[in-house]
C-alpha cells in the first residue's frame, strides 16, 4: 500500500487518534503523547519560530510514521549545543524534539516511512531557510543512529541519559537490595528521617498540585546549582503542566503545610520519567527532599507497574549509586 506524507501546522488539527496508536505501538516515550505536543504548541517551553508535525500514512489514513519538528534559533537551555556544536547556535536549525525531551526517537512502522519523515522534514528546513536540519539527544546504539546515518545525517555527541529496568523486581524492597550496603543505607536514612521530621508526601494530579509552589522550588534549585531558573518560565511552565492531563504526576513533600520538595513524573506505557524537580534544602535539616523525592518515585513506578524509570541527564553520580545506567546521546544534523 502507498504511503503519504501530510504536514499539519495546526496540532489542534491533528488526527490524534492515529499519532496515538502509532506512538503507543511503538512504544514511543511520552514526549510523543499528543497531550505533550498539545501542551508545547501552547505553552512553549523554549523559543520556537515555527513547528510542524509529520504524518506519514496509508491511504486509509493509518499512521506509518510521525515527526514533530521545531525551527529554532540560539536555543541551548542545557549547553549542550555550546559545548559540543558551537558553531551552530546562531543559525536557524530545525529539529526534532524540543530540548525537554531527552529521548528523541523516529516513531515509525518501518524504515521506509522512518526515511519519508526525514526527508519531509528535509524539504521543509529548506523551504523555511534553516541552516541545518536534524535530530537531537538520539540514544547511541539505537535504531535511530543506523537510520540517521542512512538520511545522510551526521551525529556528534552530546549528552547522557539515564535510565533503569525494574520489570524483574517484586517491589522497592526488593530494589533496595540490588543496590551496595552504603547507598542502600542512606536512602533508607533518609527516607527515615523524613518520616520522623513530619514530612507528608502526597502524589497528585497536576490539577490537584501547587504548580506555583512547584516552580518557585524549581527555579530557585536551577538557579543556585546551575544559573538556568529560566529553564523554568514562569507562567508558561505552570501552563504547560496543567496541559499535560493523565500524562504527569507531582509528587509533593509538605512540612506544616509547607511545601518543600516537588517531582514532576510523566508517564507512557513502559515508563516513569523522574523528569524535573525543585526542592529547598534549607528547610529539611536532617534529611534531603531529593533522596525522598527519589525513592517515593520509585516506589510509585512499582505501584503503577511501569517497568523502566528513567531520570533525564546529568548528576551521573546519584544515578549510578542508585542503579541507573546511561546511554550516551548525539545529535545528528545535516
Amino acid at each position: 500500500m502507498p504511503l503519504h506524507v501530510t504536514l499539519e501546522f495546526d496540532v489542534d488539527k491533528l488526527d490524534t487518534g492515529a499519532w496515538e496508536r502509532l506512538a503507543r505501538a511503538t512504544r514511543a516515550p511520552v514526549f510523543y503523547s499528543p497531550e505533550f505536543l498539545r501542551a508545547f504548541d501552547a505553552f512553549p517551553l523554549h523559543p520556537v519560530e515555527r513547528s510542524a508535525h509529520i504524518l506519514v500514512h496509508d491511504g486509509a489514513g493509518e499512521a506509518h510514521a510521525v515527526l514533530p519538528v521545531y525551527l529554532q534559533r540560539g536555543v541551548d537551555p542545557m549547553g549542550a549545543l555550546a559545548a559540543n556544536r558551537p558553531e551552530v547556535l546562531d543559525r536557524p536549525l530545525l529539529l526534532t524534539h524540543v530540548w525537554h525531551c531527552y529521548e528523541t526517537v523516529v516513531p515509525a512502522r518501518s524504515a521506509d516511512a522512518a526515511l519519508l519523515a526525514l526527508g519531509a522534514m528535509r524539504d521543509l528546513a529548506q523551504e523555511w531557510g534553516a541552516a541545518l536540519h536534524g535530530v537531537a539527544n538520539v540514544g547511541a546504539g539505537s535504531a535511530e543512529e543506523h537510520l540517521l546515518g542512512s538520511a545522510g545525517l551526521s551525529g556528534t555527541h552530546l549528552d547522557q541519559r539515564w535510565s533503569m529496568d525494574i520489570s524483574g523486581l517484586a517491589g522497592f524492597d526488593p530494589y533496595l537490595m540490588t543496590l551496595e550496603s552504603k547507598p542502600r543505607r542512606e536512602l533508607r536514612r533518609h527516607l527515615r528521617r523524613a518520616e520522623e521530621a513530619g514530612v507528608k508526601i502526597r502524589v497528585l494530579g497536576v490539577d490537584e498540585a501547587d504548580l506555583d509552589g512547584f516552580v518557585a522550588l524549581a527555579r530557585g534549585t536551577a538557579g543556585s546549582k546551575h544559573d538556568n531558573a529560566d529553564y523554568y518560565l514562569p507562567g508558561v511552565f505552570q501552563g504547560f503542566l496543567g496541559s499535560l492531563g493523565s500524562c504527569a504526576r507531582v509528587t509533593e513533600l509538605r512540612m506544616d503545610g509547607n511545601l518543600v520538595g516537588a517531582l514532576v513524573s510523566l508517564v507512557d506505557d513502559t515508563r516513569y520519567h523522574l523528569w524535573t524537580l525543585g526542592v529547598d534544602y534549607g528547610a529539611c535539616e536532617g534529611f534531603s527532599p531529593s533522596y525522598v523525592l527519589f525513592g517515593q518515585a520509585v516506589r510509585t513506578a512499582f505501584d503503577e507497574g511501569r517497568p523502566t524509570v528513567t531520570a533525564g541527564r546529568r548528576n551521573s553520580w546519584f544515578k549510578t549509586r542508585y542503579g541507573l545506567q546511561p546511554v550516551d546521546l548525539r545529535i545528528f544534523l545535516s
